[in-house]
């Protein structure tokens, strides 16, 4: 089974958004829809104070929905948009 490290990227609807709970809700989704071992959760400065949140997780490549997983995290309260912003395959 092949395995790829998918980065989200979800963009907060005002920099004045607290970016903890939207990252706790995003890794539970992820978590939910088959991440495996432990995820990496990072911020990114974008312009004006917007920050992004970057969610990385691991996933079985042959039975996932990857923007399904990203339109679950793009209905997470104060996110304006998420996406998959990256998709690296595993060695392995």
């Amino acid at each position: 089974m092949a395995k790829a490290i998918i980065t989200f990227k979800l963009m907060p609807e005002s920099p004045d958004v607290n970016l903890e709970p939207i990252k706790e809700q995003a890794k539970a989704i992820a978590r939910e829809a088959g991440a495996i071992g432990d995820m990496v959760v990072k911020e990114e400065p974008i312009a004006f104070g917007l920050i992004a949140v970057l969610v990385l997780a691991m996933f079985n490549v042959d039975d996932a929905d990857f923007d399904g997983i990203a339109e679950k995290m793009a209905g997470i309260p104060q996110v304006q948009s998420a996406e998959v912003a990256k998709m690296d395959l595993a060695l392995g």
